[in-house]
C-alpha cells in the first residue's frame, strides 16, 4: 500500500511539472551592425549599445559580437546596436563609457584588457517591472596602424613602398579622395606579400586626422583565401605633392 502510495506521489509530481510554465534564461548574442551616421568624428571608435532589458543582465561586447546574458527577468534584446568600427582585439587608448539613457543601474565592471579578451562588460539592473530601455556609448581613439608600431604579426613600421605593379602614377598634386584610391594597390601588395592572401578589399579608408599625420591614410581591409577571411587594418603615408605612396603598414585586426 505504501508503495503505490509513493508511485501516485510521483506521478502527480511529474504532472505538474508538465503543465506548470518553466522559465529558462538563455544567453543572447548578436552582431552589432554597421553605424551609417557619418557624425562620429574621424579617428574615433564607436559602439552605441541598445538593449531592451527586464530584470538584471551582464553585457559583454567583444569586436562588433554583443554577448547577453540575463540573470533575472526575462531575456534581453538588442534594441537597434550599431559600430562604426569593432572594437579591437588589443589595448586602445582614450577608451570612455557614457550612459545615454537608462531607468536603472548601468556599471561598467570591465574595460577591454588581455585578461578578458579584451571585452568591455557592463552590468545592468533594472528593478521597476516590465523592459526597460539602455542605451550606453563605447568610444576609443583609432590608431590606423600608425608607423613605428613594430607589432608582432604586422608588416612593419611604416616600411617604404617601391614602384611595385600596384603603385600608383606620378602626378602634381592629389586630393584627399585621390590619396586613398593610391593606397589601395600598396595595402594589397603588402597583404599579399606578408600574409598571402592575394584578394583584399579596402574599406572605410579616410584621412588621419590626428596632429602630425595629415599625410596618413588609415582604413580597414578583408582579405580572402579560399574558405578562410582575415581581417587587417592599415596606414598608408601619401607624399601629397607628388603623390607619392612612401610608406605602408599592415597588421591585424
Amino acid at each position: 500500500m505504501k508503495t503505490l502510495r509513493r508511485a501516485k506521489v510521483v506521478v502527480l509530481a511529474l504532472m505538474c511539472s508538465v503543465s506548470m510554465p518553466v522559465m529558462l534564461m538563455a544567453d543572447v548574442e548578436f552582431r552589432a551592425r554597421r553605424m551609417t551616421r557619418d557624425d562620429v568624428p574621424l579617428g574615433k571608435g564607436q559602439c552605441d549599445i541598445r538593449l531592451r532589458v527586464d530584470g538584471e543582465a551582464e553585457v559583454s561586447l567583444r569586436g562588433d559580437m554583443v554577448h547577453l546574458r540575463t540573470i533575472s527577468g526575462r531575456d534581453g534584446r538588442d534594441d537597434g546596436s550599431e559600430c562604426n568600427e569593432p572594437l579591437p582585439a588589443r589595448p586602445v587608448d582614450e577608451f570612455s563609457f557614457e550612459v545615454r539613457d537608462s531607468r536603472g543601474e548601468i556599471l561598467l565592471l570591465s574595460e577591454p584588457l588581455p585578461r578578458t579578451g579584451f571585452r568591455a562588460v557592463v552590468r545592468i539592473r533594472d528593478g521597476e517591472g516590465g523592459e526597460g530601455r539602455y542605451h550606453y556609448r563605447l568610444s576609443w581613439r583609432l590608431d590606423g596602424g600608425g608607423p613605428g608600431l613594430n607589432r608582432p604579426g604586422g608588416s612593419g613600421p611604416g616600411r617604404p613602398v617601391g614602384r611595385g605593379p600596384n603603385a600608383p602614377p606620378q602626378v602634381n598634386s592629389w586630393t584627399t579622395g585621390q590619396a586613398i584610391n593610391a593606397c589601395r594597390g600598396p595595402v594589397q601588395d603588402a597583404i599579399a606579400s606578408d600574409y598571402r592572401y592575394n584578394s583584399a578589399d579596402i574599406s572605410n579608408a579616410r584621412a588621419d586626422e590626428r596632429q602630425g599625420r595629415n599625410d596618413w591614410i588609415i582604413g580597414d581591409a578583408t582579405a580572402r583565401r579560399g574558405p578562410a577571411i582575415e581581417y587587417f587594418i592599415f596606414s598608408c603615408q601619401v607624399d601629397f605633392s607628388s603623390g607619392r605612396v612612401v610608406a605602408v603598414d599592415v597588421r591585424r585586426r
